[in-house]
C-alpha cells in the first residue's frame, strides 16, 4: 500500500498449519516475497502494520493472547523486527479493520461507530469521537466473551474452540458449520458445509440452513443490543468473512433490536474493499501524523 491508501500488491497464505512460533518466519518471508515481487527495495518500505487475531499490547508490541494461532505473551514486534529491516506496528485485527473503516469508510462521515467482524469468532473495534478505544489493558471490544443467554452459559455447552468465548462459540463460523452438520445429518444429508455455504443455502430458502442460523443470529442480535445500549454508536458496520452473506438477515436483526431498545442505530455491512489491509497501513501512518497531512 502506498501513502495514499492505494493497495498496489497483495497475497494470501494458509496459516492453519503454521501456528505458534512457526508462523512468525512465514509472515516475514511473505513480506519479503511481496517486496521482491513488487520490485521495491527495503529502503522504500516505510514500515509494516500487522493485525493480530487476539489481544495485543500495542505499546510494547506483545501479543497477550491469540488462541487461533497459539500465541500467548509473544513479543511479536521484536521478533519480526529482528528479521525485517523496518519498523513493525501491531494491533488487534478487529481494531485494524475499524481503523480502515475510519480512514476510508463510514469514518468519513461518522465519528462514533463500531466495527464488528464475524469470522472464526466475533470481535468489535470501537471508534469514539474519531479515536480508536482500546481499553485499560488492550481488551476493549472483546465481545466474543459476551454472554447472551444465562441458561446456556450455566450449562456445559459445546465449545467449538478452546480459548474462545460464549458468543464466539455461538456465532462464529465454525459454530454455524457445526450446527448445520448436525441438522443435515438428522435429515440424512452428509454434504460438506462451510459458514458461507450455510448462508448461501439460507438465502435460497433452504429450511435446514435457516433453522441452523436461527440461534446464532439471535445471539448476535442480543449482543448488538448490549453494545448499542452501552456505547450508543451512530453506526454499526459488520465485517469479516461471514458478514458478506448477511445483508438478507439485517432487517430481522434490526427488528429484534428495535423490540428491546429505543436507540436508533444504523446497521450495515462494510463497503470498503480490503478494509483490514487499509487499516494496517493507517496504523503505521498514525504513528507519523505528518504523513497524514500531506
Amino acid at each position: 500500500m502506498n501513502l495514499a491508501g492505494v493497495i498496489e500488491n497483495k497475497m494470501s497464505i494458509e496459516t492453519q498449519r503454521h501456528v505458534g512460533s512457526h508462523l512468525i518466519p512465514l509472515i516475514a518471508d511473505t513480506i519479503k516475497s511481496m517486496i521482491k515481487n513488487s520490485q521495491l527495495t527495503y529502503e522504500q518500505i516505510f514500515g509494516v502494520g500487522v493485525g493480530v487475531p487476539g489481544i495485543t499490547d500495542v505499546d510494547n508490541g506483545v501479543v497477550i493472547d491469540a488462541p487461533s494461532v497459539e500465541w500467548e505473551n509473544v513479543p511479536l514486534r521484536n521478533q519480526l523486527e529482528e528479521i525485517l529491516p523496518f519498523p513493525v506496528y501491531l494491533d488487534n485485527d478487529v481494531n485494524i479493520a475499524a481503523l480502515g473503516e475510519l480512514w476510508k469508510g463510514v469514518g468519513e462521515t461518522n465519528s462514533n461507530f463500531l466495527m464488528i467482524t464475524l469470522g472464526t469468532g466475533v470481535g468489535c473495534g470501537i471508534i469514539i469521537n474519531g479515536q480508536l478505544y482500546r481499553g485499560s489493558s488492550y481488551a476493549a471490544g472483546e465481545i466474543g466473551y459476551m454472554v447472551t443467554d444465562k441458561k446456556t452459559a450455566e450449562k456445559n455447552y459445546e465449545h467449538t474452540f478452546t480459548g474462545y468465548g460464549f458468543l464466539d462459540n455461538h456465532v462464529g463460523g465454525p459454530s454455524i458449520t457445526r450446527r448445520m452438520k448436525n441438522y443435515s445429518s438428522e435429515a440424512g444429508n452428509s454434504e460438506t458445509w462451510s459458514a458461507k455455504k450455510v448462508f448461501h443455502s439460507a438465502k435460497s430458502g433452504d429450511e435446514t440452513a435457516l433453522e441452523a442460523l436461527n440461534e446464532p443470529l439471535s445471539h448476535l442480535s442480543f449482543a448488538l443490543i448490549n453494545v448499542i445500549s452501552l456505547l450508543n454508536p451512530e453506526r454499526i458496520v459488520l465485517g469479516g468473512r461471514i458478514s458478506k452473506s448477511m445483508d438478507q438477515f439485517l432487517p430481522s436483526i434490526s427488528a429484534t433490536i428495535d423490540k428491546h431498545i429505543p436507540i436508533q442505530t444504523e446497521i450495515g455491512t462494510t463497503s470498503v474493499t480490503d478494509v483490514s489491509l487499509l487499516g494496517a497501513g493507517y496504523l503505521l501512518l498514525m504513528e507519523h501524523e505528518s504523513i497524514l497531512r500531506i
